[in-house]
């Protein structure tokens, strides 16, 4: 995976790759495309995507020709599934976390980690489940709460009352 990431880590290696999206090219026709580099430098950027997977090259006679190999682009797709797998759920509430929906099954014990992400996910579906308290303020609010505290600065409570009974106050803004 790591030769995938290097070969797409550059916007001329990317550029190829949608040149040689529409069709096979010779590597005088992808050569044109960049006149803003060498021809040595556009060699390189060819030899590394072939390097890293991207792309093969054939020989046709005095021709070499580029074109995509589409198990390079499926082996992506493949490790960028494991993470988009969850479902459009979470773009409603798009706070950079994927909460796994597999890693917590309603009645089963709540992990730091799953209230971490739902925290931060602002996941309505975990309200009522349990409470984020912040140290810095003394409040503690709802996992849907608006309120974006540092998560070194939150202890999570299952109820309410462990909450208050802590000298943490509700939040006025999600009122839990």
């Amino acid at each position: 995976m790591d030769e995938l990431f290097k070969g797409v880590s550059d916007p001329v290696r990317r550029e190829i790759l949608a040149l040689l999206r529409l069709q096979p090219l010779n590597v005088n026709q992808i050569n044109e495309h960049f006149s803003h580099i060498s021809r040595q430098a556009v060699s390189k950027h060819l030899q590394l995507l072939e390097d890293s997977g991207w792309i093969k090259i054939y020989q046709a006679g005095r021709e070499r020709y580029g074109y995509l190999n589409k198990a390079a682009f499926y082996s992506f797709k493949e490790w960028l599934d494991s993470y988009l797998q969850w479902g459009e759920r979470s773009l409603e509430n798009d706070h950079g976390v994927f909460v796994e929906e597999t890693a917590y099954k309603k009645g089963a014990p709540l992990s730091h980690p799953v209230m971490l992400q739902a925290m931060l996910s602002k996941d309505k579906e975990f309200d009522g489940l349990f409470y984020n308290a912040v140290k810095t303020t003394g409040i503690f609010c709802k996992p849907s709460c608006a309120a974006n505290p540092r998560p070194d600065n939150v202890v999570f409570y299952i109820t309410r009352e462990e909450a208050l009974k802590n000298g943490y106050r509700a939040c006025k803004r999600c009122k839990p």
